[in-house]
């Protein structure tokens, strides 16, 4: 748990966003402020607690607010995994303090916790982040509706930042992550050595790297969200949009690695085709609304064939972690008989210059 002194200068620093002026606050006491642990981070990584305040007049006193306390273990003591996890709240603590807000006033469709305060140790590593709380409808399971939501939030999302030039300065800049998703080749190591040799999962093991190089040398890049699954969900109260949060693996890449790993893991296979075509549509929307003139909407034949590509990688993931959501293999074969014939070409090499041949 926090400490009550610390919890209290925190609060402090939150009412000001809040009230609007400094001067506006009025002073707490510990016992004004409540902490209540909502739930604890992946790994054991630190906290998140639910903030009442009370003792003060007026309103807004009475609104809660988050606050996401992140504790890794010392860099000498974590894994490879520990370190993957310790950089993304690294990352979602730079979105939070240095993009969240013009992002908001900018884009006021796409819906966030509003960052109010963001602080850095005093032990490496540890981060507290203190943002809004959502108020509505968690998403544990999600009808149509929902999902049509979710991927316009993901098309808006997309769309304020595309384009390669433009997402490599802003991931310099902020600080977010140079590939972003929590599940790509680069950071998944483990996973893809322990994948099967033989089969098809052998054929895709050595197609892995020319994959993921093709995703990486797709025109479409964009911010992407990394990890839009409906756990990291919500719909908000009052609006009936969909809110998204968690936000550890933002960073640059295809917008179809959000999109894949959202329909896999998150919707209906049925009703695939249909929204596919609702999220491009969006996106076109949101690209054509834009005044630069450099920007082109993709073509819907080079973003389902993008698409294609982010299926096959996401399935190189689970076959090392574990299969969750639809099942991808169907596609995914046919893929690789695209590429190979329907026999082992040996070498990654091989499937590197066959994807190479077949594609972009």
């Amino acid at each position: 748990m926090i400490p009550k002194d610390r919890a209290l200068r925190l609060t402090q620093n939150c009412l000001v966003h809040l009230f609007g002026e400094e001067e506006d606050v009025p002073p707490l006491q510990e016992n004004d402020v409540t902490l209540r642990q909502l739930c604890r981070l992946w790994a054991g990584m630190g906290h998140i607690y639910q903030v009442t305040v009370s003792g003060c007049k007026g309103n807004k006193h009475s609104r809660p607010f988050v606050i996401k306390h992140v504790t890794p273990p010392s860099r000498t003591r974590q894994s490879f995994g520990d370190r993957r996890k310790a950089d993304s709240y690294q990352v979602e603590a730079n979105f939070y303090e240095k993009l969240a807000r013009p992002l908001q006033t900018e884009h006021p469709g796409i819906q966030l916790p509003t960052p109010y305060f963001v602080e850095h140790g005093p032990e490496q590593g540890e981060i507290t982040i203190c943002m809004s709380l959502l108020e509505g409808r968690p998403i544990n399971t999600m009808n149509l509706g929902d999902v049509k939501k979710a991927l316009g939030w993901m098309a808006a999302f997309h769309a304020a930042h595309w384009g390669e030039n433009q997402i490599d300065t802003l991931v310099g800049d902020v600080g977010l992550q140079r590939m972003g998703s929590y599940w790509h080749l680069d950071t998944r190591p483990d996973e893809h050595d322990s994948m099967s040799r033989r089969g098809w999962e052998g054929r895709l093991r050595r197609a892995a790297r020319a994959i993921d190089e093709c995703l990486k040398r797709d025109p479409m890049q964009c911010l992407i969200h990394g990890d839009p699954k409906e756990a990291n969900m919500m719909v908000l109260d009052g609006s009936k949009e969909v809110a998204m949060y968690d936000l550890q693996y933002c960073g640059k890449g295809t917008p179809t690695r959000d999109i894949a790993y959202f329909l896999c893991s998150s919707c209906d296979e049925d009703e695939e085709e249909k929204l596919v075509e609702h999220y491009y549509n969006q996106l076109v929307e949101q690209l054509l609304s834009k005044t630069d003139p450099t920007i082109t909407p993709p073509t819907l034949e080079h973003f389902q064939e993008s698409l294609e590509l982010a299926f096959c990688d996401f399935c190189r993931f689970m076959c090392g972690w574990g299969h969750w959501g639809y099942d991808v293999r169907t596609r995914v074969l046919a893929f690789l008989h695209r590429l190979d014939g329907g026999k082992d070409l040996g070498s990654e090499a091989a499937y590197d210059e066959a994807i190479r041949r077949e594609l972009w």
